[in-house]
């Protein structure tokens, strides 16, 4: 069968996502196991569990005689169910037990599909708190005004967790369509250099800036004509908690839309006589801040 993806835009990036009867995640339980959230994980090994025990229940009454301690003689739907949980988490209360060969060996491969499902079940609650996780904050919008006379793209980003992140990284790329002279498209990922990319520690708010001069791929390109590339600040963040020693990422873009021309952030820290503090509630805050033409170069 021919795959078939379709792609949405969330939050500025485009995700893909299969049709119905093309590839499913499911066929990679592991993958799918980590992606789910919690509620859903935590759901669906509820449904596992209830599916072994029903399933069992429904092979002992095969031999309704199979269980001896039962109420009326015979084992009701009910009661086999109940022995299965009892199997399956080795509980055991000893007032129901089986007889005849039959009920031993489906307790037996019970007991085995129990020791199994407790060990996938633990490894991949193991794994799924265990996995490293960058909370980093990005502003609402990225802006584009003067900086020492150049037109400067500036973003945000915040540590939520406030403990320090080692050998930060980020890395900020434009992403727009191009067209070929012969007419083919494709999307380009264009590097923006940044004027700081890396800090051997970032603990609070970190402001990133990309100069936009003649060397820039925003370089003598507005709104409109990003628009019509269909463009977006693409960003990628990177670095080791020092907390678990582990590597965390994260990413966040801006569609031309949350790119604020002539726009600044509003300053975060406020002095208060020898002290200092910072506002996080202005940390997606902008001012207007218009765009002055480009100094001119000293060489032409």
């Amino acid at each position: 069968m021919a795959r078939v993806q379709r792609l949405r835009r969330q939050h500025g990036l485009l995700t893909a996502q299969e049709r119905t009867g093309g590839w499913r995640h499911w066929r990679e339980p592991y993958l799918l196991a980590l992606a789910l959230s919690w509620p859903l994980f935590l759901g669906l090994l509820a449904l596992v569990y209830l599916a072994i025990n029903l399933l069992f229940a429904l092979l002992y009454r095969l031999d309704p005689g199979g269980l001896a301690g039962t109420v009326g003689g015979r084992a009701s739907f009910a009661e086999a169910f109940f022995f299965s949980v009892q199997t399956l988490g080795s509980i055991g209360y000893g007032a129901l037990h089986p007889v005849g060969l039959v009920t031993n060996l489906l307790v037996t491969a019970e007991s085995l599909v129990g020791l199994l499902f407790i060990a996938l079940s633990t490894g991949l609650a193991f794994a799924r708190f265990s996995r490293s996780s960058a909370r980093i904050r990005f502003s609402a919008l990225a802006v584009v005004h003067p900086w020492d006379g150049t037109p400067t793209l500036s973003f945000r980003l915040a540590n939520e967790r406030g403990n320090h992140i080692l050998e930060a990284r980020v890395r900020a790329y434009l992403a727009e369509d191009e067209i070929s002279a012969e007419g083919h498209r494709m999307r380009r990922l264009r590097p923006l250099p940044l004027e700081r990319d890396q800090g051997i520690a970032f603990l609070l708010i970190w402001t990133a800036q990309h100069r936009i001069d003649a060397s820039s791929p925003l370089h003598g390109l507005g709104p409109d004509e990003l628009l019509a590339r269909n463009a977006e600040l693409v960003v990628a963040f990177s670095g080791i908690d020092e907390t678990i020693e582990r590597p965390v990422h994260s990413r966040s873009s801006w569609p031309v839309q949350r790119i604020g021309f002539g726009l600044c952030f509003v300053d975060m820290v406020e002095t208060e006589g020898d002290s200092h503090r910072i506002d996080w509630s202005a940390f997606d805050r902008t001012r207007r801040c218009p765009l002055a033409p480009p100094r001119p170069d000293p060489g032409a």
